[in-house]
């Protein structure tokens, strides 16, 4: 069963959600987690997950980065819209998520969070994941030391190492997170140094993720990508892991209803 973990299907990019979701259902893709930047698109992807229900399911989340400028509410204000919308959508919200820590330049300086409102922010989402026994989706960009130093706790909850590029040096403090995952994206299709990484990870522990409209693999990279586009990430873990695709398509599959709970 081909899983797409992380897509972002609540985007401007897709005015022919029809046609996205049609295609990945030929391309063999039997779920996808919609995964939130904000709260407006948190709320935007219950909508869609009760549209395509048993197809679609909701992460409702705030990324790190402030990526919702309309919304002048306090952190505290956003999070408890988060946890309002879990409350009242139970069957559709399967995740926290995505959040985490960025610590990249942004063009626009006025919609980057300072390290202590990342903390906070990630700090109140991983409370909600607790509370509500969701998974959380992590992201991390240039921040993956940070976080193993700065000991936050996760305490039991499970969840995604999102998009993982932490490389080979920082695998096996990662691998010690026994609940996490481990997202794959297109880049494997192209980036030989994350092929190294994910040959070493357990077939066990990965999972397949578009991140679309983002990191289109090949031969659609600097493309829109979709759901569909998934088979093709599987394709490309088989041939690392020197299995089958329907090995691949079965095991990562498992993962991810184990994760998610669907």
């Amino acid at each position: 069963m081909l899983i797409d973990t992380h897509a972002h299907l609540s985007f401007k990019d897709y005015n022919d959600l029809d046609d996205v979701i049609k295609r990945s259902r030929e391309s063999g893709v039997e779920k996808i987690i919609c995964v939130s930047s904000n709260v407006a698109e948190s709320v935007k992807a219950v909508e869609i997950a009760k549209k395509y229900s048993g197809i679609v399911f909701a992460a409702v989340g705030i990324h790190p980065q402030c990526t919702d400028p309309e919304n002048k509410d306090s952190i505290e204000a956003q999070l408890a819209r988060l946890e309002k919308l879990i409350v009242e959508n139970k069957n559709m919200v399967v995740a926290v998520g995505e959040c985490g820590l960025d610590f990249t330049e942004v063009a626009d300086n006025e919609r980057k969070r300072n390290i202590e409102e990342q903390e906070k922010l990630f700090r109140g989402q991983i409370e909600l994941a607790k509370k509500y026994n969701l998974p959380i989706l992590l992201h991390f960009n240039k921040a993956h030391d940070y976080f193993l130093n700065k000991h936050l706790d996760l305490g039991n909850i499970r969840g995604v190492f999102h998009c993982y590029v932490g490389g080979k040096k920082r695998l096996n403090r990662f691998l010690e997170f026994g609940n996490f995952m481990f997202g794959v994206t297109g880049l494997v299709t192209y980036d030989e140094g994350l092929q190294q990484v994910v040959k070493e990870i357990p077939l066990n522990r990965l999972v397949l993720e578009t991140d679309c409209p983002f990191l289109a693999p090949l031969p659609h990279r600097g493309e829109r990508n979709e759901p569909a586009y998934t088979s093709l990430i599987a394709k490309k873990v088989a041939e690392l892991k020197r299995i089958s695709l329907e090995e691949i398509s079965r095991q990562t599959g498992e993962n991810a209803m184990k994760i998610f709970g669907i």
